[in-house]
């Protein structure tokens, strides 16, 4: 069995989620490739595409989220000789049973492909958000993946049949499952700023350094300018480069620090550490931080004047709202848990994890 999972790195969520997967399938011995569609359909503009992505999500989010509402209500991708030649030669080379796609765009050039050339090729999409506008409805698609009950009310309502829709949550790796360590008194994890989605955070983290009972980790990811900026500056904060071990900070935080991404969301879920959201922005986060409302599993901040420094250090004092938030995580890990198995009808394999 062959799967080609394609994804694009719209951020690191799409692409998060996708490795993932990889890791869930593998461990039923399926063969499986990650391909980051870009490479494929646009190689000589991709780079140029994602510097303008990350422009826009960290300069003009407004631009941003106009252009995600025009998504939504759009089916155009251009679909051209050369492009289809690259698809046929993707999924020839994979020799791929099943395509699983983990962003939408990926989705409708597929759908469009299987349309015209391939009736038989299986296309599964996962949903990597709460939110899931029109842009991720497409032809063609056997099943959905999606990470709630909303998001299924959501699918739904865009004509999807429910026998088509699996309420899975979004995919994270193993560890993030496995059994959580002792949290640490007053520790918090800080991550989300690689883009500057996290707005006042100097003023934040200074008001929090002066209280010399919290120790913040920051993780800065592949900012380098980030790194360097908080490293050896306060002496009760550690800061974290890249890492493939970010589960062990969170899962040995009380409280993470974040914007409302759907990988991190499941992440914290997983680590039953509950979650502050900084003000949202974009479109599709802020339908991950009504989640989290609704569901009692964080705090949102939704004006960006709010003093957050006092707002997080009176939580870290109130061990039972914290765990009251643990234990609603715990919940909805339970409900994820029953489904947490690799079905196979046939030839074919579907993941639910």
């Amino acid at each position: 069995m062959n799967v080609l999972i394609l994804t694009a790195k719209y951020g690191m969520g799409h692409y998060t989620a996708s490795i993932s997967l990889k890791q869930e399938l593998e461990n039923e011995n399926v063969q499986v490739e990650v391909v980051d569609f870009f490479d494929i359909i646009f190689p000589k503009i991709k780079t140029l595409i994602y510097s303008v992505f990350n422009f826009l999500v960290s300069k003009c989010s407004n631009i941003y989220n106009f252009f995600y509402k025009f998504s939504a209500n759009s089916n155009f991708a251009p679909f051209n000789k050369i492009i289809r030649k690259r698809i046929e030669k993707l999924i020839t080379e994979s020799n791929a049973n099943i395509i699983i796609s983990t962003f939408p765009v990926c989705t409708k050039y597929i759908s469009t492909y299987k349309k015209n050339n391939n009736k038989k090729l299986k296309l599964y999409t996962y949903i990597t958000d709460i939110e899931a506008n029109k842009e991720w409805i497409s032809e063609e698609i056997d099943m959905y993946f999606v990470a709630s009950n909303e998001t299924k009310i959501q699918i739904m309502e865009n004509g999807i049949p429910k026998e088509k829709i699996k309420v899975v949550g979004i995919p994270v790796r193993k560890e993030f499952k496995e059994e959580i360590c002792i949290k640490d008194k007053n520790e918090i994890v800080v991550m989300g700023g690689g883009l500057g989605l996290i707005p006042d955070m100097d003023k934040t983290l200074k008001i929090l350094m002066q209280n010399e009972d919290i120790h913040v980790t920051l993780l800065a990811g592949k900012n380098q300018k980030l790194f360097n900026q908080y490293s050896n500056k306060y002496d009760n904060m550690t800061v974290v480069g890249y890492t493939d071990e970010v589960y062990k900070y969170m899962k040995k935080a009380q409280l993470i620090i974040t914007k409302a991404g759907g990988i991190t969301l499941f992440e914290a879920i997983h680590s039953k550490t509950p979650i502050y959201i900084m003000p949202p922005f974009l479109s599709q986060e802020i339908g991950n931080a009504k989640f989290i409302e609704k569901n009692e599993i964080g705090v949102v901040v939704w004006n960006k004047s709010e003093n957050v420094s006092d707002d997080i250090i009176q939580l870290l004092k109130s061990p039972d709202k914290l765990e009251k938030m643990r234990e609603n995580m715990q919940m909805l890990k339970d409900r994820l848990e029953k489904t947490n198995v690799v079905e196979i009808y046939g030839e074919e394999i579907i993941t639910v994890c």
